[in-house]
């Protein structure tokens, strides 16, 4: 199946962000078609074709053969561009192959992932003699409706008529569409009777019962203006907070570390560097324990912490996950807990010369730092599905044991100064959350 994606407009209502042609105007740190690119190629379509227009130089020496991203993009040029997105879509005829199943998307709309897979996965199973489109019936939930074109949707569903200035509608389109033919035949139709919207024809196909809804259930944007571009920007920023996170990371750190990724995400930094830089932060935090200056560890610990937040959220904003990064990241996590504990306990001992009790603690917390992340990861194997706190732990999820509890408790231990409480707190909570765990689960295996 190839991606097909409209980049022929001028969009000269997003030139208050850039002098750029608007498919190429940055979004953290991508560009708009970019993101559709990439998000296509986490699906599964490798083979990208590009309908251009008013930028097609532009857009051709930007982007290139796709080798850069990871897959192959061809160009079709359509030099009437003006008369509207129908004429546009049409122009994939020539390169169209008898009987092809395609995507066909928008350059200016950004779609969540999870959104394009189902989508795909739908599509798969479409009909010959069916169009595809998807829609959204959270109308309440859509972004300025005004501006959308309207869907009047009867049982199937399918849509019975569509158009912006509709007044009785049920849907909106998304400006995404699944086809085997029939749209082409549809335009060709439309085009001969001097109706070059896309909408044009797709109410010829609605009149005949042939284009079905595929109605979503995740985010998408279509990107028009500087008021969409900035709704847009929030909705990736809010959509890179994972349902696993603990709650001090979910009322605490992702403050801090989004609006740190905001400002990164322009810049050339990896998720490996930051999680590098993460570490870094950790072993300064131990060290600062170690030299009997908890105040300053604390707060360490707990930047460690958020920047732990920031590698993931530049891996997810800009498609730049790897199993080795998860990996990475993990293995570094663990040398930076055992860092700082262990600088926390040499602060004990230098202190107090406790040194039993100081060895027996510590020994404790070390045992338990790592069984969270150990438990999820056998969960995860032996059953197949992703251990999520917040659901599975019920209420004992707010105790304070995953990795953004287990750090900001050794904050607050650094900041009042009570090393030995937050060891001796460390110990508790690790362990009490692992055996709680494993009695909520025996059911389960």
């Amino acid at each position: 199946m190839r991606g097909v994606i409209l980049a022929a407009g001028e969009g000269s209502r997003l030139r208050a962000y850039s002098d750029r042609p608007k498919p190429l105007i940055p979004l953290l740190g991508l560009s708009l078609i970019e993101r559709n690119i990439l998000a296509l190629k986490e699906c599964g379509i490798n083979e990208i074709l590009i309908i251009t227009g008013c930028y097609d130089a532009e857009i051709r020496d930007y982007l290139g053969s796709g080798r850069r991203l990871g897959v192959s993009i061809e160009y079709l040029h359509n030099p009437q561009w003006k008369l509207g997105n129908g004429v546009s879509a049409h122009t994939f005829q020539q390169a169209y192959r008898e009987n092809e199943k395609y995507i066909l998307l928008m350059a200016d709309h950004v779609f969540a992932v999870d959104l394009l897979r189902a989508f795909i996965k739908e599509a798969e199973k479409l009909e010959q003699d069916r169009l595809l489109l998807a829609a959204d019936n959270r109308l309440d939930q859509v972004y300025d409706v005004a501006e959308c074109t309207k869907i009047m949707a009867e049982g199937g569903p399918q849509a019975k008529r569509l158009g912006k200035g509709l007044k009785d509608f049920n849907a909106v389109d998304c400006g995404l569409f699944a086809d085997s033919g029939l749209l082409q035949k549809a335009l060709a139709q439309s085009i001969d009777r001097g109706a070059y919207a896309l909408t044009d024809a797709v109410n010829l196909l609605a009149a005949e019962g042939k284009v079905n809804l595929h109605y979503v259930n995740h985010y998408w944007v279509d990107v028009d203006d500087p008021a969409a571009y900035q709704h847009c920007e929030r909705v990736l920023l809010r959509s890179l907070v994972p349902p696993k996170d603990g709650f001090i990371s979910r009322t605490v750190n992702r403050k801090f570390s989004l609006r740190i990724t905001r400002q990164l995400a322009a810049t050339k930094i990896t998720p490996n560097q930051m999680t590098v830089i993460s570490f870094l932060v950790a072993a300064a935090s131990a060290a600062s324990f170690a030299f009997l200056n908890p105040l300053i560890g604390g707060l360490l610990a707990q930047l460690s912490s958020i920047l732990d937040g920031v590698d993931g959220e530049i891996a997810r904003l800009k498609f730049l996950q790897s199993s080795y990064g998860e990996m990475f990241d993990s293995i570094l996590d663990r040398y930076a807990d055992y860092l700082i504990v262990l600088g926390m306990a040499f602060a004990w001992y230098s202190s107090t010369h406790q040194t039993t009790a100081a060895m027996l603690v510590s020994a404790a917390a070390l045992t338990g730092l790592p069984l969270s992340m150990l438990f999820k990861e056998k969960y995860r194997k032996l059953t197949g599905k992703a251990y999520v706190p917040e659901i599975n732990d019920g209420r004992l999820h707010y105790l304070p044991a995953n990795r953004d509890g287990r750090l900001f408790i050794i904050m607050l231990g650094g900041i009042f100064n009570q090393i030995p409480a937050a060891l001796i707190l460390l110990a508790a909570v690790t362990h009490l959350q692992c055996l709680f765990r494993l009695r909520a689960v025996r059911r389960v295996l």
